[in-house]
């Protein structure tokens, strides 16, 4: 990795992980136990913390890790879904969330796949298969993305045909719902852009990385490049703003602006460069990534480095002070992807940004 000022650091979720997990939302920088915690967070937060050990051997990241997968056996349901929200005081369980049961395939998968003890990973692997019972009630467009992402960690691992099957399978519904909604100006797989829209175009990706199939790389290049007009003005990444999303035909929003977009667009323009060599992708992931450091719309810096989390986003009026778990989680997870690529040597050097950008 290239000098940059900020090392690479999880102090934020040692700091906002309790002996059940980590906390959903913030006050500033406390932790808001009124909001108890949330699957999604946790999901990630091992992906993240999986990576991180792969990395530097941290025990930390060993000790976070047997948190958050216990916390994901916790809120496991007969059914093999997921509860995603927990009461600060564990007296109740609710709420279940396509996006959400992605997010925990993905996070048990990258644990399984990890350096870390056969104790872990032997559980991740019971969990993950046990899960896999209700991978037909998924529907949703970022639900079947999230899906395909957890399946691909688990099938570089495992290279498991029922695996690759699934992926396929998945693959194949949402280039049938790109076909739906797509035309000559509209290269999207509904008639709205919303939340984490990377993440499909990246799970297409994927999709072709694991089975050449043509069509999963013909769709993720056109929706991708198409997210890439939209988002990116002047070298500057301008997310989708969710009071108002973007409709087709309509006006877009451009606030309130939130983290996760800025990274899932670094991490999904980093696969698209290790899928396709493409050295644009590296300029549309060096843009959305240095969105967190103050190339953004109002200026100003996203990542905090006293605490080593992010700030929840960007208003009209300027920046949101608290530091939620998902802001954090989507910095660490792009901050990781330019790791990855770079232990890959399969790219030339990126120079990620030393200082805050402004202008």
């Amino acid at each position: 990795m290239s000098s940059i000022i900020y090392p690479l650091t999880i102090k934020y979720l040692e700091n906002f992980t309790d002996d059940t997990g980590l906390f959903q939302h913030a006050k500033y920088s406390i932790p808001d136990r009124h909001q108890g915690y949330a699957t999604d967070d946790n999901a990630r937060a091992l992906v993240v913390v999986s990576k991180y050990y792969d990395l530097t051997k941290s025990e930390v990241a060993v000790k976070l890790a047997r948190v958050y997968l216990s916390f994901l056996h916790y809120m496991k349901r007969e059914d093999g879904l997921f509860y995603n929200k927990l009461s600060y005081d564990r007296c109740r369980k609710w709420e279940i969330s396509e996006d959400c049961y992605g997010r925990v395939l993905w996070g048990l998968a990258s644990l399984y796949s990890s350096k870390m003890s056969e104790s872990l990973r032997l559980l991740a692997d019971e969990l993950f298969r046990d899960a896999l019972r209700a991978i037909s009630k998924i529907n949703s467009l970022r639900g079947m993305a999230l899906v395909i992402v957890g399946l691909y960690s688990y099938y570089k691992h495992t290279k498991d045909d029922f695996i690759l099957d699934l992926i396929t399978e998945f693959a194949w519904r949402i280039v049938d719902l790109y076909n739906d909604f797509a035309d000559k100006n509209w290269k999207w797989f509904e008639d709205i852009l919303t939340y984490e829209n990377a993440r499909i175009p990246e799970a297409l990706y994927l999709a072709y990385k694991v089975t050449n199939e043509r069509s999963f790389l013909e769709v993720a290049e056109e929706s991708f490049n198409f997210l890439c007009r939209v988002t990116i003005i002047n070298d500057v990444f301008y997310p989708i703003g969710n009071k108002g999303w973007y409709k087709k035909n309509g006006e877009r929003a451009y606030y309130d602006q939130q983290p996760i977009e800025a990274g899932s667009m670094t991490e999904a323009a980093l696969t698209a460069f290790n899928v396709t060599g493409n050295i644009y992708y590296i300029k549309v992931a060096k843009i959305a990534f240095e969105w967190y450091f103050g190339r953004n719309s109002k200026s100003v810096k996203i990542y905090d480095e006293e605490s080593g989390g992010c700030y929840d986003g960007i208003t009209p009026q300027g920046l949101n002070r608290n530091q939620g778990a998902e802001a954090t989680l989507s910095y660490l997870l792009a901050r990781l992807k330019f790791e990855e690529l770079e232990l890959q040597r399969a790219r030339p050097t990126i120079t990620l940004p030393t200082r805050p950008i402004l202008h």
